[in-house]
């Protein structure tokens, strides 16, 4: 069937010469000559018998016909433009691994690992997204899910990926501040010279940490946050001492950007999980994903 279409160049003229109420501008941006674009636009009115543009001797005015044609082309070129990028972008040979994470475990643990696992398998189109709620996962959008212990996916294959370590992390700039004592000068009751930074959602985080070090509970006073990378951030910033988990942390102990006056990191009861459903247990990808990261 022959469709009543004028041509994608008389049409891209036409947008470009409303926008620029210029066919001399219109011409620069799409890289023809002016008379071109003039030329298609007549081109274009004869398609249509109908007048698009006024033309005054030094300016174009467009007319009704030309403002209610451009309303409906737009988004017919606008829709166009995008099928072709989609189809630009896609990549039909490649298999999709959709992960979603906890952002700050994705950040900070995910991420420098992530690289390695893609250029090892570059037949995987990988996709990241954010996880809040493990137990709202919709599991036909997810293949993994990489989530703290307490959250439970339903109908899902669970494996450990580690236990949870935690450590005491502040920045340099506030240890030199607080003493002028040599990194592994520093005692553990030396601890109370320190403002207290605090994540909202784990507040006995500071008196488990008292306690596995042989201290007393006492006041811990201080800013609390919402997320870990927040914390993470005051902490790096000087703010006070934080407790931070091992795996959260690390990248900035080995920068320098924050250090552990007190020594060791010290296990907690919880876990950090890698989750997947049941009935995508056997994909190629999953497969590949669990395996690769489990043996890290």
């Amino acid at each position: 069937m022959r469709r009543y279409i004028p041509s994608s160049t008389a049409l891209k003229c036409f947008e470009a010469s409303v926008r620029h109420l210029s066919f001399t501008k219109a011409a620069e941006e799409l890289h023809l000559t002016q008379s071109a674009v003039s030329r298609q636009i007549r081109n274009l009115e004869e398609f249509l018998s109908r007048d698009l543009f006024i033309r005054l001797n030094k300016r174009l005015v467009l007319t009704g016909t030309g403002a209610a044609y451009y309303k409906e082309v737009v988004p017919l070129l606008d829709g166009m433009e995008n099928a072709c990028l989609r189809m630009l972008h896609r990549e039909d040979e490649k298999t999709t691994l959709t992960i979603s994470a906890l952002p700050t475990l994705a950040s900070y643990w995910l991420m420098p690992r992530l690289a390695k696992f893609q250029l090892a398998n570059p037949q995987f189109q990988i996709k990241v997204r954010s996880l809040d709620d493990a137990a709202k996962v919709d599991p036909e959008s997810i293949d993994i899910i990489l989530h703290y212990g307490g959250d439970h996916w339903p109908r899902a294959i669970s494996h450990q990926l580690m236990r949870e370590h935690v450590v005491a992390v502040c920045s340099p700039a506030l240890l030199a501040r607080i003493g002028d004592k040599a990194i592994d000068e520093w005692q553990v009751d030396d601890v109370t010279r320190f403002s207290f930074l605090h994540l909202s959602s784990r507040i006995n985080a500071w008196p488990d940490w008292m306690v596995s070090q042989g201290l007393e509970s006492g006041s811990f006073a201080g800013a609390s946050f919402a997320h870990f990378h927040m914390l993470l951030e005051a902490a790096k910033n000087g703010m006070g001492i934080a407790i931070m988990p091992t795996i959260l942390a690390e990248r900035s102990l080995q920068t320098g950007e924050l250090v552990a006056p007190f020594g060791q990191a010290v296990a907690t009861p919880h876990e950090y999980l890698l989750s997947y459903p049941v009935d995508k247990a056997d994909l190629e990808q999953v497969v590949i994903f669990r395996d690769w990261l489990l043996a890290k």
